[in-house]
């Protein structure tokens, strides 16, 4: 079992378990994503971060537990903005660079590296990518869909954990993706009390109740 009682209004999630993150914008669910990956890093776990949005230097200097664990070799960090945006870069230990987010097949051959090499140490792994929207900018909707297929098949046989980020309001994409996911980790604005909340749906039936994040 993974622990996500200090993100999620649940204690634990089983193991091979994929969640999609989605919700309004401006309800910090890539926050959200990267807090679960952080909270195995902190036990000694390892991750591997797909970040399509962010750059990986600014993903490391925002997380200060996927920086640690990405110097110590227990996490891997593949950069699909650096490139495709015309920033400097230079190759390093546990960081690879893809040209785009589009770039499906090398994002996918990075991430085969770091699972086969996480596999081996006999690890256990969180997964977290954000987000799938970006992706969809620069894929079609049916690659996408087999790109992540492959990806949530890989982490529920390992018996890791996954977080995926969909930041659109479209219904369409959640209908289309969700069938690739164990559950639905949902973000609001509760304007009322003037924050973020979160709960979970999927995972034991009924929805959990709003906690705040």
């Amino acid at each position: 079992m993974f622990d996500v009682g200090s993100v999620l209004p649940v204690d634990r999630v089983p193991e091979g378990t994929n969640l999609l993150v989605g919700g309004p914008a401006m309800t910090r669910k890539r926050e959200l994503a990267r807090s679960l990956v952080e909270r195995g890093l902190s036990a000694g776990e390892g991750a591997v971060v797909v970040t399509t949005r962010d750059s990986a230097d600014r993903l490391l200097d925002v997380s200060p537990p996927i920086r640690t664990a990405t110097a110590e070799g227990r996490a891997g960090v593949i950069d699909c903005v650096t490139r495709e945006r015309g920033g400097d870069y230079r190759e390093r230990e546990n960081v690879r660079y893809i040209s785009s987010p589009g770039d499906l097949t090398d994002i996918g051959i990075r991430a085969a590296g770091f699972f086969k090499r996480f596999s081996d140490e006999d690890r256990p792994v969180r997964f977290g990518l954000a987000s799938l929207s970006t992706m969809l900018m620069y894929a079609d909707t049916r690659r996408v869909f087999r790109f992540m297929n492959v990806l949530t098949g890989r982490v529920q046989q390992h018996g890791w954990f996954g977080a995926t980020v969909l930041e659109t309001d479209d219904r369409t994409a959640f209908d289309t993706f969700a069938p690739l996911f164990d559950g639905m980790v949902q973000t609001r604005h509760n304007e009322d009390e003037g924050r973020v909340e979160v709960r979970v749906l999927g995972l034991e039936g009924a929805p959990t109740d709003w906690k705040p994040f």
